[in-house]
Formats: C-alpha cells, structure tokens, sequence
C-alpha cells in the first residue's frame, strides 16, 4: 500500500507537469492544475482520519503484540511492523472513547517505538533497530463487522431484490423494497452486487461500515436508462422516438463533434460542405419542416443547457442522444420543434483514481482537388469560343506553341495554381488525459484536451511573419459530484475552452476562390526578379492568389467559453417515496479577439521584353510598406435557471412519475454597437410529464410546454404545447409466449403532439414597426434630390407562433438473442411559418408586403436502425450495425397568388425547391434550332434544346418547371462493423446519402464565365460538342465567349446526381495483453490506427462530392491518416 501511494504521487507529479506544458499557460490549464493537487493533497488527511477513530478496549496482562490484534479489530486497521520490534512486553490499557491516536501514543513510545498511517495500514518502526516488515497477527482473519448501504438504479430509484454476496463465501443478502441490505463481511472481503437485466459489480470492502451502489444497466437491455427531455427514464418504458450513440464512436481526431455523427443515428441529416480547418457540418432532425433549412436547426442541449457541440470535446461525452418526435420534446415546447440534441458529459466514479491517457498523431490531405484544364487547351478553347459565335481568335499558334513548351514562363505562363498553393500533406495531433474515482460522499471526473491541426497551405519563409493556418484548442471538463446527506445530491461542472487560430491576412477562403478562379496563362506565380505579378483590376484589389498566402501580412483569432453548471437534487422521501425536487443554474462567457496585421505588396505585371532580353513592367498597386492593424471584438454571457418537482413510484404493478419544471434563460452580447443587438434575448417556460406503466407491459405519457418568448407581443407571448404517447411491451402478453424464442422482445410505440417554434427570419420584436428614411425626391431643372420624409420600414405584423403536429408510429425488436431492431413512421405539418405575404399586389402601393403567419409545410418520412451483436467460437467477435433514414417536406401554403400555369406553382414541392426549364438535349443542327421553338440568344447547333410546357412557341419563363431533388439530402444511411478477434479488432463506418442534387453553376457549367482573359476551365473541357466533335451527350454544349447565351439558364442539363458512399472512418486496434501491463500497473492499454474520410464512391467527379452545389470553389474536405495510443492506469 505504502508503495502504491508513492507511485501514485509520482503520477500526480508527472501529471501537472504534462497539463502545464500541454496547456502552455493558459487560465484553463490552471484549473486542471489546481483540481490535481485538490485530489493528491486529500490523501494526505487520510491518515488523520484513521488516527482519529474512537477506541473501547479494557486489556490486563497481556503483550504489546496481543494488544494490537485487539486494537486493529477494534478499529479495522492493519498493523505492520518489524520482527525486531519490542512487542513481547506485558502491558495494561483501559479506554473508552478515546482516539487512536492518543491510545497507540501511550502504548508505544514507552516502548521507544514509532509509527505511521499510510491509508488504512499502521507501520511500526523500532527507532533503532528496524527490521524487516511483516504483517501483525491482527491481518489475519478478524471478527466480522456489519456492512450496510442502498443500492439504486442510475435514475436513482431504489432496486429492491439485488442479490449481496462475500466474495468466494455463503454469506449473502437481499435488498429490501426500499434497496437497503446489511451483511456480514470481514475488512479484506469484496461484496458482490448482482441483479437481472444490470452489469454485475465487485466492490472491495476497506474496512468500511456503509456501501452504497449505482447499478448499471446492462447496454441495450430492458433496465438500461435513456437520457429524456429534463431527465432520465429506463428504457423498456420509453415512448418518445429516440436516437443515440455509443461515446467512444465519436473518439475521431477531428475538431468538431458534429463532422462525426453523420451516418451513425437514424433521423439525423448530416452534411458538411466546406472542409476548412475547425469547419463544421450541417445538421437536422427528420429533415427541413419550414421555408429555409438554416431555420431548420435541431435545439441543442449540453448537460442541459443550450451550447455549442463543436465545442464539447469527444472524450468528454458521456451520452449523445437525439430526440425526434412531440412526446420527447414536447416539454422543451418552442425550442423543440425541430428536434433536440442532448449530450451530458463524464462524471467521476466511484473508487480509486483512474488515469486515462489517449495521444493520437496524424497527417492530413485533401480529398479531391479540381482538376483544371493547361494553359494549351485553356487557350485552344478560348479561340474555339470566339470562332464558334463568328468572332477572331485571341491566341496565335505562336503563344500557343511557347505555352506548350515553356520557353519563356514570364509572358506565356502555364500555373497550376493549388499545386504552386499546396503542401501535400497537413498534420493533426489529439492528446487528451483525464482521471475520474472518487468515496461514497464525493466523486470527480476532470479531463484536458490539446487538439492541434497545421492546414496544407505553404508559406514563404522569406517573410517575417507567421501566415500558416493553423488551428489550436485547448479543452478543460471537470465535474464534481456531491453526496452530502443520503437524501441530497450536489453536482457542480466547470468547462471551459480556449481556440487560437492563424491564417493569412487575406483570408484561407478568398485564397482558394482566387486560385480557383484564375487561369493557368494569366501571370506567373513570382517574376524571377522577385517582382509579384498582378493584372490591372479596376481596384487595388489583389488577385494573385500566391501573394495573396504569403505577402499580406497574417490574422489571428482567440476564442474562448466558459461554461458552469451548478444542480442541487434533494430527495424528500420523508414526505412521501419517490418525491424530490432539483434546481439548476448555469453562467456562460464568450469572448472573441481577431487581430489583423495586415498589407498590400507592390504588384506588376510584365507587357513584354526590352532589346536586352529583360523583361518591361507595368505597375499595378502602389502597395504598403509596413503591416497595418485592426481588431474586432465579439462576445456574449448567458444565464439559465430551471427548478423541478419531481415525482416516480411503484405500487405493485403500478409505476407512477410526475415532473413540472420552470425554467428560463438572458442571453446578452456584451461587444456590440447595435442596439437592438445589445437588448437582452430572453425565454420563460413551464414544463410537465406525467407517466404512468402497468406491470412494465402498457405504458402512457403526456407532456406539455408553456413558453414565452420576446419575439411576440404580449397577448401573443405564451403558447401551450401538448403530446400524449401510449407504449405497449407486447412480447410480455401469454399470446406471444411461443415466439419467445425467436422475439425476444417486441415493443410498439405511438405518439402526436403539438411543438412550437418562436423563430422569425431576419425579424426580432416583428410585432413593432420600424421606420426607414426612403429615396429622395428629385425637383427642378438642376435636378437637385431632396430626402423625403420618414416612412414604414417594415410593417407590424400580428405574429405569434409556428405550430408543428407530429405524429410518430415505432417498434422496438430484440430477437435471435443478437439482433436488435427500431423503426419509425412520422409525419409532420407546421402551420404558421412566418413569411412576408406575396399575395399583396404592387399597385396597393406598399413599399414592403408586409410579414404573417401564413407558410404551412408537410414532412413524411421513415428511420430506423439494425444491431446484429454475435461471435464464433469463444475468440472471434462482432458487430453489425445499419441505420437509414428517408424524408421529403412539401410546401402547402406560400401566400403565393394563382400562377399562370400549375408547374409554376411553389406550392406541393419541396422546400427551396429549384426551378428551371427542361432541357431535351443538344440541337443537332441549324435546321432543328429554326425548327424548334423559339429561343433567347444567338441559338445555334450544339446549343442546348429546352421543352415547350405551354406549347406557345417560344422558350421563357412560362416554361419552367421544378427540377430536381435539391442540395438537402432525402436518404441518408450509414452501415457499420466491428470485427474483434482475440486482441484485434477492426471497426468502420460507411455513410451514404441519395435523392440529393448538385446543381452546377459558375465555373461547374460556364466556361470563360469572368471572360475570354479569366475565370478556368475543368479538365474535362474537351468533353463538349464542337465542329469537329457533334457529340449529342457532350458534357458541355457549344462554347460561348462569356455569359450571354441561353445555354446557362437553369436547366435539367445541369443537373447532377450527388449521391454518395463514404468510408467516413477506419479503426485498426490492438490490446496489449494484461499479463504485461500488470508489471507496470496499467489497467488498459491499446494501440491503434484510424483514418476518416478514406475514399468516396459516386458518380459525380469533379470536386469533393458531399461539398454539394456550385462551381466547387469551396475549399475540399480533409482526409486522415492517424496513429495513436489509449493507456489507462
């Protein structure tokens, strides 16, 4: 024991050390620090402890040694000490009540003895003469003292019925229907804890009087419990539709949680479409149920209460669920209508310190850059544009052929602009560590996280400054868990983060859009003298994107949130069984500082050679000579309140539970100049559940939500929002008994109700209206302007709430003991979507229509998810999971007025739903376009051919239709696996998604779109119709010198499919066997190496596929090669 103790301070030692470096300073790093020596300093009064136990002992005539067998019974302690130790003399001691301490002062100093408390052992030295150690007779088998305790599930209900054993004795016990149990054990014995349907527990004894225990539910069984709105509940009795993952599948080394849930939970659309450092993705619940899917955000809830997931380091997770339908977000009433996020974060416990180390080192790259056209075909396809349309070609065969040959790159340059960019590889690094255990009465989980990614852009090592991108953040949980009654629980977290990112002055996103759309023969990336090429623009704006990287000087962002949560549980079982009551209050800081030092370079562009050979310039910018400053500041504070009466009981076969909750929130930005943005957002709600099971076969629910929100005037503030849900378990009824063996279980699940959403786009108080300073009005022949007078900005508009129905339908199956199955049908339909009234004609003279309440949306769809869990043989293990879900939105009512034509009509289509003319082809011929119906421009063969809807003769607006599925996904699956034989296991994940569009525009569909003299051209340019190649399936029609031909209308010929297949991640791991781990005292220990992203299959090939709409000038996503270790001590 003695040695384990100074290996463990080594550890705490080694730990500060390690947080220290890995924080590099920062506030955050302090508080670990500070939590650490909390943890190792609170040993040190263990043995004050042990010396002041209380002592009745009435001894005549016997040895030192005797004496201390019967002390050590007494007090459960063991003594150990010398064989040289005078413990033979008789001695005589009567006590009552006094402490150890004074007790062994008395008996062992006449003796000339010494001694120490190190945890619960007492050495015992000969000042003199010390010898070797052994253990006193008092270690050996003792009297037996009694051990009590409770033991409850991890909703905190009391289990009666769970099974106490002594470890490898008879002797066992029974909990009461209260969950108390008392047994006999001696100090060195363990106690087992078992009981059906939760995960065995072994807990030593320690010479402890009082054992209380969590059981915990075994995962996927009938007894484990389910995160809920506002609570916890098991989950056999669940009705609400529910998603959720395991934590350690979101363990990536990636920056942001949201980049990683996509295809792992059924309901749950998730796309990402920019790949830069710290990006995240895209997320709704069950689709898009209202006019624009960035109003579509899920409420997003950590440790309950409204945060960042990106921000939430991984490792920290505790639980990720996903509530979908009324019945469980009923109770969150206008925050849940698009669904609700729940994550709860690590807490500590119960016993002794546990260390937990994960580093994980990796490089990056890109997954797919756009392949451009060289400067030959760049040109050749410029002169064939011009040609085509009867036009004279730019380029000579000359500057063609010293294209070709690069025999002067100054003037007839040939860049490939993201090669001349880009690194091959970035790199990635992950290190987290954190330790958790904790006594009966307190229990602590702090954990740290350093996450570091170097971007693939180059920098200029001639400058300097640092203009690397790079992303650094650094991450600090602590939860600490209270008992201090038996009847009050206390939790109290600090989390907080810190983010620092560098980037170049011109900004990583402007960098790739000018790289993107530059050509290869525009300039070069530096003249050899050092000179920085440019072409005259109309402004000092530059375009030259290699300058651009290195030569505008650099930014850097800070960013940093504190978090704080403080809940207090208070059992009042002296009341009545099962009631309590909870209140929490949470503070959050947001800080942002972005310091710009930044400056424009000379720039030239070179118009020829003079007789000597050098080359002649041309000045472009004037620039600066030193780097200017600037800096913006942004930041926020929140509060949130909430207080509950909670109520679960069991009668027999009845199980009762009630909860009513207050709860409100002030959110406030403290760095802005607005007023109307410095006003206080704030939110008020009452909330309720009522549940009720008969004999855990039949189950109701009803919950309700009444909220009030500030974006209503006051006789609109307060909408109340029901559901109600029935469950029924029915593989429990007699009828079903047969198919047990094959339906393990089978659980039907319904649920309606009513949610509301208090979101208005771009309008806050819509019910005031704001007044504008309209145009001036001109008079007189000098035409001189004069300011008119002030006007309506936009109306008041009598708003008040968007109402959602949802109505939802599931099973639940486990069979053929392995699989386990969960679907669900739903429909939704949100009423009241705030729109501004297009019924309103132009000539009632409005300057704005005003906005109502007049948008109702129609969402169907089905998801449901698949586990196969089983082995072969004892050695070789897996799992198999799948999950899918499917759903499309329809607009019922826009305020739209009756259309010329029913194609027309937005109403029964999608949301953002795109629009355009059916395209039937390329024209084969000059006498099929003067056959045809008429269209815009200068129409000619190899142009493309567009349907005549209405049959009038002519192409135009009349003749557009809805195209397409969109750029928001309909289908969206993933399918897992993990395969584990002996001390390998190998796991990945594979998402999908399908019905999903890309519609190609700017450079994705138009050639020379800035110009004969800019803009780029795909490599797949020469996959177009010409002359020479008449090819009715070219993938571009005949090329046109800009952007004036009908050939770029919106169209079906520019439709592409987006489906794809991703091998989102891939782990490759090996346990080290714990017969040499043991030597070292680890626990665990793995090794392992994961990639994300690894390959893409679809049939769309230009950029990065999931990146969706556009030209793809969009920077790419980001590929993962990584290694790592997971230790735990």
């Amino acid at each position: 024991m003695f040695l384990k103790t100074i290996k463990c301070m080594d550890f705490y030692r080694f730990s500060k050390h390690s947080i220290l470096v890995i924080m590099r300073g920062s506030a955050i790093g302090f508080v670990f620090v500070l939590m650490s020596l909390q943890l190792a300093f609170s040993r040190s009064a263990e043995g004050q402890t042990v010396l002041d136990r209380k002592v009745r002992l009435q001894v005549r005539n016997e040895t030192l040694e005797t004496t201390l067998q019967m002390l050590g019974n007494r007090v459960n302690v063991d003594f150990v000490y010398s064989t040289h130790s005078a413990l033979s003399d008789n001695v005589n001691l009567s006590v009552k009540d006094r402490k150890l301490g004074e007790v062994l002062k008395d008996l062992l100093e006449p003796a000339k003895l010494s001694w120490e408390v190190v945890g619960q052992t007492i050495v015992i030295r000969n000042a003199y003469n010390s010898g070797p150690l052994q253990p006193s007779a008092a270690a050996a088998p003792r009297f037996a003292m009694e051990i009590k305790g409770f033991v409850k599930d991890g909703m905190g209900n009391s289990l009666p019925g769970v099974s106490v054993r002594v470890k490898g004795k008879a002797t066992g016990a029974v909990t009461d229907d209260k969950g108390m149990y008392a047994i006999s054990a001696e100090p060195k014995d363990s106690l087992e804890f078992s009981y059906i349907g939760y995960k065995q527990q072994v807990i030593a004894v320690r010479n402890r009087e009082e054992i209380n225990v969590v059981m915990e539910a075994v995962e996927g069984g009938l007894n484990e419990v389910v995160v809920i709105g506002f609570g916890q509940q098991k989950k056999i009795s669940l009705i609400g539709a529910q998603s959720s993952v395991k934590p350690s599948e979101l363990q990536l080394p990636t920056a942001n949680l949201s980049t990683v849930i996509g295809g792992r939970l059924s309901g749950v659309i998730s796309v990402q479409r920019n790949g830069e450092i710290g990006a995240g993705a895209d997320i709704w619940i069950r689709g898009v149920s209202t006019f624009k899917s960035s109003l579509s955000k899920p409420l997003i809830l950590v440790d309950g209460v409204p945060r960042d997931m990106n921000n939430v380091d991984p490792e920290d997770v505790a639980s990720f669920a996903i509530l979908k339908d009324a019945s469980a977000t009923a109770v969150y009433g206008v925050r849940g209508a698009n669904g609700v996020v729940l994550i709860t974060t690590k807490t500590g416990r119960l016993g002794k310190p546990q260390v937990r180390l994960r580093y994980n080192e990796g490089i990056t790259s890109l997954t797919r850059i756009p392949d451009f056209a060289d400067g030959v075909a760049y040109m050749k396809a410029s002169n064939e544009a011009l040609e085509t349309r009867g036009g004279t070609p730019i380029y000579s065969d000359e500057a063609i052929e010293m294209t070709r040959t690069q025999a002067d790159p100054e003037l007839y340059p040939d860049v490939n602009w993201f090669k001349e960019l880009f690194n091959k590889y970035g790199r990635t690094r992950r290190v987290n560590m954190n330790i958790n255990g904790g006594s009966e009465k307190a229990t602590y989980y702090v954990g740290a996280t350093y996450f570091d990614e170097v971007g693939m852009y180059k920098t200029d090592a001639l400058t300097t400054y640092n203009s690397e991108i790079a992303f650094k953040r650094y991450n600090v949980t602590s939860n600490l868990t209270l008992q201090p009654t038996r009847t009050t629980n206390v939790k109290l977290g600090l989390q907080g983060w810190l983010a620092n990112v560098n980037y170049p002055g011109a900004g990583a996103k402007e960098i790739f859009e000018k790289a993107f759309f530059l050509s290869p023969i525009t300039y070069p990336v530096m003249y050899k003298d050092g000179k920085i090429p440019d072409i005259p623009a109309g402004t000092n704006a530059l375009s030259n994107p290699w300058a651009m990287l290195t030569q505008t000087g650099y930014a850097n962002q800070w960013r940093n949130q504190l978090y704080s949560n403080l809940q207090v549980r208070q059992d009042l079982d002296f009341i009545t069984k099962g009631l309590s009551i909870n209140a929490m209050f949470s503070f959050d800081a947001y800080n942002y500082l972005s310091q710009r030092r930044t400056k424009k370079p000379n720039t030239w562009r070179a118009t020829g050679r003079d007789a000597d050979g050098n080359l002649i310039y041309q000045e472009v910018v004037r620039g600066d000579d030193y780097l200017g400053y600037s800096t913006n500041k942004i930041g926020n504070r929140s509060l949130y309140n909430e207080a509950s009466i909670n109520y679960m009981n069991e009668f027999g076969k009845h199980a009762i539970g009630a909860m009513v909750i207050y709860n409100q929130s002030d959110k406030i930005d403290t760095q802005t100049d607005d007023l109307l943005i410095s006003l206080p957002q704030r939110f008020r709600g009452v909330s309720g559940r009522a549940t009720y099971g008969y004999a855990d076969k039949y189950f109701l629910e009803a919950n309700f939500g009444y909220n009030g929100s500030e974006n209503f005037a006051p006789e609109n503030r307060f909408g109340f929002f029901p559901s109600i849900g029935a469950g029924w378990l029915l593989s429990e009824e007699k009828f079903f008994q047969g198919f047990k063996h094959i339906v393990q279980m089978a659980k039907v699940r319904f649920s309606h109700g009513i949610v509301g959403s208090s979101t208005i786009d771009g309008r806050r108080f819509a019910y005031i209206a704001t007044v504008e300073s309209p145009t001036g009005y001109t008079f007189g022949r000098n035409m001189n302007n004069t300011y008119g007078g002030k006007d309506i900005g936009e109306y008041a508009a009598d708003v008040t709430w968007e109402t959602s129905a949802k109505t939802n339908l599931g099973i639940d199956m486990q069979l053929l003991k392995g699989i386990s199955i969960q679907a669900d049908i739903f429909r939704e339909r949100r009423e009241g979507i705030f729109l501004r009234k297009v019924s309103v004609p132009a000539y009632v003279g409005l300057r704005k229509a005003p906005f109502g309440n007049v948008g109702i949306v129609e969402n169907k769809g089905i998801d449901g998810s698949v586990t196969w869990n089983s082995n072969i043989g004892k050695d070789f293990r897996f799992q198999l999971l799948g999950n899918f879900t499917f759903t499309r939105n329809k607009v019922i009512e826009n305020d739209e007025p009756p259309r010329a034509y029913p194609w027309l009509e937005e109403r029964g289509y999608k949301v953002e739903q795109t629009f355009g003319y059916v395209a039937l082809g390329l024209f084969e011929s000059d006498h099929e376009v003067a056959n045809s119906p008429k269209q815009t421009g200068d129409t000619r063969a190899g142009d493309i051919k567009y349907k005549d809807l209405n049959g009038d003769g002519k192409i135009d607006a009349m003749d557009r239709k809805a195209i397409g599925y969109g750029q928001i996904p309909e289908i969206i699956y993933g399918i897992g696996f993990t395969f584990s034989y002996k001390s390998f296991s190998l796991s990945g994940l594979f998402q999908g998604i399908g019905n999903v569009d890309i519609y190609l525009s700017g450079e994705g569909m138009i050639p020379f779109q800035q110009g004969l003299t800019r803009g780029n051209l795909y490599s797949n340019i020469d996959d177009r119709w010409s002359l020479e190649n008449p090819n009715p399936d070219a993938f571009y029609p005949r090329l046109t010198p800009g952007t004036i031909n009908d050939n770029y209308a919106q169209s079906t010929f520019w439709l592409r499919n987006g489906r794809y297949m991703r091998l989102k991640n891939a782990q490759l791991a090996y346990n080290m066997p714990k017969s040499l781990l043991g030597r070292a005292k680890i626990r665990n220990a793995q090794i392992f190496l994961e990639g994300m992203n690894l390959f893409t299959m679809s049939p769309f090939k230009l950029w990065d596929v999931e990146l969706g709409n556009g030209s793809g000038a969009a920077f790419p996503m980001i590929k993962t090669y990584s290694a790592g270790i997971d230790f735990t001590f």
